[in-house]
């Protein structure tokens, strides 16, 4: 009743009630405040490659590899340009790329998020792959956790964290609601109480994680030979999922770290009519081939 109320209200009202709600979410946690990284996270971003699949969105995607140089520091950073039309997203990821130190891949042609992230793969090196979207923002707490997951279980093949937009458990309601409001320091305050908290079960087997932060074993990944080369993008990480649970591996969402996700600002520009066609159609491409529907990313 309530959300059938809300569509019918002018658009400049939603936004407004949109920006009352995350504010009202959004207090007592700073705009403006430094956030020191913890050891323990430092040294576990050490084991991670992480892969940034790129399509201009310039915005985004320099808060997402800003984030990427405070937080990320020991990590293998590998950026993979899908032919970016934009010349502020080429001069984005050069600056990166060289005062960093990073790999950078160029695609003379689009071919996809799927695609891209094999690329990047291909030259990885670390033992966990963390396939990361353009429109995220990493934080203090990003690491650790997913490591000790890896490490508690060598069945456990995927590892996806907390997030803000995602079609799984991971997604926390109130980031969810203030995922465009807030600040990087309001992030890190949030995820930094959120944290403090605690809860009884921080490890939760699930039947896929979402592919805004999809982290899995390279050797594993490797031998699954990358994405289904019919899935250029939505349904991907699904369809894996799906082969891993098959094979008897486990997929884990640890709590115990958080990723912040913007949803549709990377390779999700299509439009909403456009995106839930694609979806139909992978939905009904994964059924066929596996008995079963998409459970969505």
């Amino acid at each position: 009743m309530l959300n059938s109320l809300r569509a019918k209200l002018p658009d400049p009202l939603r936004r407004v009630l949109r920006q009352v709600r995350a504010a009202t979410l959004s207090l007592g946690l700073p705009r403006n405040r430094e956030f020191k990284q913890p050891q323990s996270e430092i040294d576990a971003s050490a084991a991670m490659s992480i892969i940034v699949a790129i399509h201009d969105e310039p915005e985004v995607v320099e808060r997402c590899l800003s984030s990427l140089e405070r937080y990320a520091t020991k990590a293998e950073v590998i950026l993979v340009d899908d032919s970016s039309k934009l010349d502020r997203t080429v001069a984005i990821v050069d600056d990166f790329g060289q005062r960093r130190g990073w790999v950078v891949i160029r695609h003379s042609s689009p071919k996809g998020h799927s695609r891209s992230c094999e690329a990047g793969a291909r030259v990885a090196t670390r033992p966990y792959l963390c396939l990361l979207n353009s429109d995220t923002v990493v934080t203090p707490w990003s690491w650790r956790g997913v490591k000790e997951v890896f490490e508690t279980d060598a069945n456990i093949a995927a590892v996806g964290p907390s997030t803000s937009w995602a079609a799984t458990p991971q997604m926390i309601s109130i980031a969810m609601h203030c995922r465009h409001y807030w600040t990087d320091s309001q992030i890190y305050g949030f995820v930094e109480q959120t944290l403090a908290k605690g809860r009884e079960n921080r490890m939760t087997d699930l039947v896929e994680v979402s592919g805004c932060a999809f982290f899995i074993r390279r050797e594993l990944w490797g031998k699954l030979g990358g994405f289904d080369p019919n899935l250029p993008d939505y349904g991907n990480e699904t369809e894996l999922c799906i082969q891993l649970l098959k094979q008897g591996f486990r997929i884990v969402w640890t709590q115990e770290a958080y990723i912040h996700h913007l949803g549709r600002q990377s390779y999700g520009r299509d439009g909403g009519n456009a995106i839930e066609q694609k979806k139909r159609a992978v939905g009904e491409y994964i059924a066929k081939k596996h008995g079963q529907p998409e459970q969505g990313t």
